[in-house]
């Protein structure tokens, strides 16, 4: 659609209204719902219908707040239409009857009719924007929540961009869709009620105002069409004159010792030529539309005017029946207008609402089982013949390991032996494709995800901070009190620092945690890891970004921790790491075998 001559919804019948507001591939026969311009009609049926029952299942606990935006949309709209038959009365039996007490009440009603008029717009944009509000938070947490649970396989076709395509531009073509829901009663009583008002004045202005809609629903057809066309056509040519441009700044002052410039500039003539006349008819086709679209109902008050006109001075019709005519007429243009944008618009909602249940129904590769088994409290953490896939090529093992309860071991290796696989199948953020992982003999497939990482706590080699302050980035939204904050930053060697800033734990960090160092930030997430006293702890080469000095500090501090008691699992490459563990294994690229255990006294010889 274009944006010339927009017709908001709620504007629909009258100028005081505010604008509103499975993780298999997919069929290749299917069309990409990831394309933000799917015709709706292109939606196979199947979708469709799941789209439907999404949306009506989105609208249900909100049912009645839509209804009463409805209600309040049907009063506005009625005391709208009442106005030209209370001036229609006023000047029949007031200024032609010379009677000022019927001038008078029939301004008074007039007057009325504007305060209702206020008052269900009020509740109509009232309710309908609590209901599309409500709408659109309960579609973006049950997708956040969804996409929460699933794991790296199930999320690897999706782009984070598309991702947030459908929590942000879909839900939002959603929440239009439940706004607009009182247009249809706006548009429907306006139509049931000015068409039978018209033929009740006189049946020649009833004929005259049929025979424009057809024109009426031509015009904006038509011209929003062809200006949608000739507006993709300029965009296009203006893409082509900008590359244009930046081939001859880039490449142009390179090439004019050998006169090799000057395709270039002929190049940017010519694009410059295609984006003028380009221009030229958009501009054409946006002046036709901006004179034919009021040309059509003007010419049908003309015609009412000349046939009203006789019917008064026959004595059919009064002259405030002409009045009441004219804006009557006005209004059903405007209703025509807002009815042919929606009737184009309608499968918008469609498809948003089919792009949103696609992401709903991809399925977590990694997930609950059907019956869970408890974790015993402590254990081995144990990796027997764990082999791990990624678009069909091994990326780990086979891997043979057992880290006993207690035990400090560091697992190095070349880069791309698998070390952060390893680790992350250890938290199940994702599962081996062949062998096991088992803690205090127990397969961690076989236990609830909850419980798996409150026994087990990964410090990924990247880690995320949120926007907020360093109290949020440690709690997590967790009750816990200042002093176990305090404790775990201290155990992380990062207490000091915190505390010498000027607001301490309510330091602001910035969007991704740009007021800390990156060392800063690695400590920060071991101590966020610390607070949830893990039975095990892994560590993805967590110290990479410390100097020497507080890396010792940091291990020494992390093994008064552990106790004996809590297991550490420390993928790294840092010779400290790997001297302070009570053992090391080498992991070796897959297809050979890997995790062999070395005694530390064997690297330090």
């Amino acid at each position: 659609m274009s944006t010339h001559q927009p017709a908001p919804a709620a504007e629909a019948a009258g100028p005081d209204a505010a604008p509103a507001p499975d993780p298999a591939a997919p069929d290749p026969a299917e069309p990409d719902l990831t394309d933000e311009d799917l015709d709706p009609a292109a939606l196979p049926a199947e979708r469709r219908r799941r789209a439907k029952a999404l949306l009506r299942g989105s609208l249900r606990p909100h049912r009645a707040t839509v209804a009463a935006a409805m209600t309040a949309a049907a009063v506005r709209q009625l005391a709208l239409l009442a106005v030209p038959w209370c001036v229609q009365k006023a000047v029949d039996d007031g200024l032609q009857g010379h009677d000022g007490g019927a001038l008078a009440r029939w301004a008074a009603a007039t007057a009325l009719a504007a305060l209702v008029q206020f008052a269900g717009l009020y509740g109509w944009q009232y309710w309908a924007g609590y209901a599309d509000a409500k709408v659109g938070a309960d579609l973006r947490e049950r997708l956040l929540r969804h996409l929460a649970g699933l794991d790296r396989a199930a999320l690897a076709a999706r782009g984070h961009g598309d991702l947030a395509m459908r929590a942000t531009r879909d839900t939002d073509l959603v929440r239009e869709w439940v706004h607009g829901l009182a247009i249809w009663v706006v548009l429907g009583t306006t139509f049931l009620t000015v068409l039978p008002a018209i033929g009740l004045l006189d049946p020649s202005l009833l004929l005259v105002t049929l025979a424009t809609l057809p024109f009426l629903i031509w015009v904006n057809l038509h011209y929003p069409r062809r200006f949608a066309v000739a507006s993709a056509d300029l965009a296009a040519a203006h893409g082509r004159r900008a590359d244009a441009v930046a081939d001859l700044l880039q490449l142009g002052t390179g090439l004019r010792g050998t006169g090799g410039h000057r395709p270039l500039v002929d190049r940017h003539h010519t694009a410059s030529a295609e984006v003028t006349a380009r221009t030229v008819t958009a501009a054409r086709i946006e002046a036709g539309w901006a004179a034919v679209a009021p040309l059509v109902p003007r010419l049908a008050v003309a015609a009412g005017v000349g046939l009203g006109g006789l019917a008064v001075l026959d004595g059919h019709l009064t002259v405030g029946g002409l009045v009441a005519f004219t804006t009557w007429m006005a209004i059903v243009t405007l209703a025509t207008r807002v009815l042919v944008d929606r009737l184009l618009e309608r499968g918008q909602a469609d498809v948003a609402a089919a792009r949103i249940d696609e992401v709903l129904s991809i399925g977590a590769t990694v997930a609950d089982p059907a019956e869970p088994v408890p974790l015993p409290a402590s254990g081995a953490l144990e990796f027997t013949g764990a082999l791990a896939r990624r678009d069909g090529k091994t990326v780990l093992g086979p891997v043979d390991l057992t880290v006993e309860a207690g035990e400090f071991v560091a697992l190095h290796g070349a880069t791309g032996a698998g070390k952060s696989t390893l680790l992350r199948l250890a938290v199940r953020l994702d599962d081996p494709d062949e062998g096991a992982v088992r803690y205090g003999g127990t397969d961690l497939r076989a236990a609830r995800l909850d419980e798996v990482r409150s026994r087990i706590a990964y410090v990924a080699q990247r880690p995320v901070l949120l926007s907020g302050t360093v109290a949020d980035n440690l709690r997590l939204g967790r009750d816990l009190p200042p002093q176990a904050l305090e404790e775990a930053c201290r155990t992380a060697g990062l207490h000091e620092q915190l505390a010498a800033m000027p607001d301490g734990y309510a330091t602001e960090l910035g969007e991704g945690g740009t007021a800390l160092s990156g060392g800063q930030v690695q400590r920060l997430a071991i101590a966020r890891a610390l607070l949830g006293d893990p039975a095990v702890l892994l560590l993805d080469d967590a110290t990479s970004a410390l100097d020497t000095a507080t890396e010792a500090l940091v291990l020494d501090r992390l093994r008064s921790w552990a106790g004996g008691r809590r297991t550490l699992l420390f993928a790294t490459h840092r010779a400290a790491v790997l001297a302070a563990a009570d053992r090391t294994a080498e992991l070796l690229p897959p297809g050979r075998p890997s995790a062999h255990p070395e005694p530390v006294e064997a690297l330090r010889g």
